[in-house]
């Protein structure tokens, strides 16, 4: 029985322990539960309320923020929220892009749909960009994409989250591109989440800072603190976020690479200039060497830069409040502005602009696509003449001075007429010999006679007359017999006095080969006149040979035609000699002709090779329009060394490129005065080239320094600067030859014409004896007794 009863009581002991634990379960559970429900409601609520602050300080931000005409906003899924209808509605008064940024986007090599909006919002000139990206190595890469290609504005104003990844040593070159930029960071704090609607006290404080700028970063990023937000209120009266950090740089250095380039910068002598050290007493030195080492340590040498972009760089560091600190590269002698390797490699300028080791860079910088593919150029203050620096004639034409004064169509001219006149002087004479050629058949006796016959028959005409009066009076029957008789008189021979014996056949005597007899002409025996002066070809071509010289006749022709010939010919020799005259009087009195190339053209067609710095002068010239530019690009080469292509233009085989400025003082500085009159700057210009002073890639100082490179432009300084800074070979101009000298150069003409009349005087001679030897003496009818006789009978 009280085994029995103890069983029951353990079993309902048991059965209440259990009950009991159920219902503390139980009651566990739905406190669990409850207090869940609890904190889920209280985070929702947290990140409401973060959204919503944060959604109010952006509107406050962007109403600060002067972004233009549109704004880009970029953003994750993080930040999504924050970006909602009414966040928008509130600044609709721009436009905007909206961009948001997947989780597993490269953005360092983005889609090409975003890098498609980017170029859009580029082109666009979007003054404001607004990044809610809670991924600090998306947004890195982001910015260093932006930067290398330019994508994005560096000089637009930015709103973007904190984080620190964004501040690591080898992202600290985006800061000083990079300056308009505010710093979004919610601070944390234990008392926010007591917040409750409507008590402003427990609100999610934001911090806003910026980049120290001016100020260097120096191994550890810090931000500048501007402002801080709370509940819809900034707690410093500071409201001014994206003030000009560029307009006082508060004594700043800034290294300026240069370059010795005409009329950019020159380079005065190197001085030595001591630097303070450390105190150290000298007597710790054992011997001079010792203090010789500490004087040369105590030493630094150092380089006085001027010139034009050096006075311009000074205005522009007085307005802006800088320091600046001059240097050349290491290899500024060989790479000068630097070329770009075959394997990716830089030098010279455009590696430190690259780089970012220099903030400027005055070298004479070329306005070009090619620079602007490394650092940042300013807008032009000067444009230059880029030409060729060719070699002029060495040869000298003095011997051509007698040619000069007529040109070729003028002497074809001259010479045409010349034998055209012989010819037309031996035709008219020969003309009028042969229909007067019964003259010189002319005989005195036989005139004599003739004049005898003619007065009988005009006796017998007159008694024939009478006779036919008296006949007609007395009828006389005697007129047939009379008139029968005269008609045998008339027609009887008469007699010859020549006998049989002593007639020879005429036909018979021309065949002998006999010697006529020549006589003395005499004026009462031989009448008939003698030959004219212009009967004979020679005589017309020596005499009109003469008259051209203006060297009188010795004697009027004979005939009228003939006379009044030689009139108008005589007309024309003078107007002709007159011109010849004038001509050669000017070529006398003025210097000679240079032979030089003065465009394009003349270079193109040359045979001299062209030379210039640089691969980009190359391209330059192979990808323009014109063909003459082309085949000079073809033939162009790189020049490293401006000295040695100077010497080579005054040998006459090339051609050096550089603007007009640089060839006048090249040419000024030869020692030589024949380099120096060989040495002939192309008139024409290749192309007038913009030049720009270079600043750092993507640098914040463009616009300020934009603004007063243009205001010295207006004032006239950058002009004045320029003619101080080429004052000194300014007047070194091409001096031509003295005018109104006659040396001897000039007279070489007349010592050719008169070699040139030696030469055929000697050549007729010697044809004329050859002539004489082989034909005359092998002519069968030679006496060598008569030699006149015989010569004469041949012709």
């Amino acid at each position: 029985m009280c085994k029995t009863s103890r069983l029951l009581w353990i079993l309902t002991a048991f059965v209440l322990i259990l009950g009991v634990k159920q219902c503390a379960n139980t009651q566990l559970n739905s406190a669990t539960q409850g207090n869940n429900r609890k904190s889920s409601q209280s985070i929702h609520h947290e990140e409401y309320s973060a959204d919503l602050h944060l959604e109010m300080l952006l509107l406050e931000l962007a109403a600060k923020m002067d972004y233009g005409h549109c704004y880009v906003v970029l953003f994750d899924e993080v930040y999504e929220s924050v970006l909602n209808a009414a966040f928008f509605r509130q600044i609709h008064r721009a436009a905007r892009y909206i961009v948001k940024i997947e989780q597993d986007e490269d953005t360092f090599n983005p889609r090409p749909s975003l890098k498609c909006i980017l170029e859009s919002t580029k082109k666009a000139g979007c003054g404001g960009y607004i990044l809610l990206m809670a991924n600090g190595i998306q947004m890195a890469r982001l910015l260093r994409f932006g930067d290398d290609t330019r994508i994005i504005d560096t000089r637009a104003r930015y709103i973007m989250m904190h984080n620190y990844r964004l501040f690591v040593p080898q992202l600290h070159y985006i800061w000083k591109r990079i300056v308009n930029v505010l710093f979004v960071r919610q601070l944390r704090d234990r008392r926010a989440r007591l917040y409750k609607s409507g008590n402003d006290k427990f609100a999610p404080v934001y911090e806003l800072s910026t980049v120290p700028f001016p100020m260097q970063i120096k191994g550890v990023f810090y931000s500048k603190i501007l402002n801080f937000w709370q509940g819809g209120k900034f707690r410093l009266a500071n409201s001014t976020f994206f003030d000009d950090k560029t307009k006082d740089l508060r004594r700043q250095e800034m290294r300026v690479v240069v370059l010795e380039h005409t009329p950019a910068v020159f380079k005065s002598a190197t001085t030595s200039v001591a630097i303070p050290s450390s105190h150290t007493n000298d007597s710790d030195f054992s011997n001079n060497a010792s203090a010789h080492q500490l004087t040369l340590s105590r030493t630094q040498s150092r380089s006085n830069y001027y010139g034009l972009e050096i006075e311009l760089l000074k205005a522009i560091s007085n307005a802006m409040h800088f320091q600046m600190v001059f240097y050349e590269t290491s290899d500024a002698d060989t790479e000068r502005w630097g070329r770009l390797g075959g394997n990716g490699t830089l030098t010279g300028i455009i590696k430190e602009m690259q780089e970012g080791k220099a903030d400027f860079a005055l070298a004479d910088l070329h306005h070009t696509e090619y620079n602007l593919g490394f650092m940042d150029l300013s807008v032009p203050y000067n444009t230059e003449c880029l030409t060729f620096l060719t070699p002029e004639a060495l040869s000298d034409n003095s011997w051509k001075t007698l040619i000069l004064p007529f040109n070729g169509e003028m002497w074809a001219g001259v010479l045409l007429s010349l034998f055209a006149v012989g010819f037309v002087f031996y035709a008219f004479s020969n003309t009028l010999m042969y229909i007067h050629q019964h003259e010189r058949g002319y005989r005195p006796e036989h005139d004599l006679l003739q004049r005898h016959r003619n007065r009988k028959g005009k006796e017998k005409r007159n008694f024939w007359t009478r006779f036919r009066k008296n006949r007609d009076r007395t009828n006389t029957p005697r007129k047939s017999k009379l008139i029968g008789r005269l008609k045998w008189l008339r027609h009887k021979k008469p007699k010859t006095n020549m006998s049989k014996s002593s007639a020879y056949d005429r036909n018979k005597l021309k065949k002998l080969r006999m010697i006529p007899f020549k006589r003395q002409p005499e004026p009462w025996h031989d009448p008939l006149p003698a030959n004219d002066m212009f009967d004979t070809f020679s005589d017309c071509i020596i005499y009109t040979y003469s008259m051209l010289l203006l060297v009188s006749l010795p004697r009027i022709p004979e005939k009228w035609p003939l006379r009044m010939l030689t009139g108008w010919y005589w007309v024309y020799c003078v107007l002709v000699v007159v011109a010849y005259r004038a001509s050669f009087t000017a070529i006398l009195a003025n210097p000679i002709p240079r032979v030089t190339i003065d465009t394009l053209q003349d270079l193109a067609e040359s045979s001299v090779r062209c030379g210039a710095w640089g691969e980009q002068n190359r391209l330059f010239f192979q990808m323009a329009q014109d063909q003459y530019s082309q085949t000079i690009g073809a033939k162009l080469e790189h020049a490293p060394n401006h000295n040695e292509a100077v010497e080579k233009v005054s040998e006459g085989l090339y051609a050096y490129y550089e603007n007009i400025y640089s060839l006048r003082q090249l040419r000024s500085t030869r020692k030589s005065e024949k380099a120096r009159q060989t040495l002939h700057i192309m008139q024409e210009c290749a192309v007038h080239m913009p030049i720009s002073i270079g600043l750092g890639k993507n640098s914040p100082l463009k616009h300020q320094v934009d603004l007063y490179v243009r205001a010295l432009i207006e004032g006239g300084l950058t002009r004045k600067w320029l003619s101080d800074a080429i004052e000194q070979f300014q007047s070194n101009v091409e001096i031509p030859p003295q005018e109104a000298i006659i040396d001897l150069k000039k007279m070489y003409a007349g010592i050719v014409a008169l070699c040139f009349g030696y030469v055929i005087a000697l050549f007729a001679f010697v044809v004329e004896k050859i002539y004489w030897r082989y034909y005359i003496e092998n002519n069968p009818a030679f006496d060598k007794y008569l030699h006149g006789i015989v010569f004469r009978g041949r012709r």
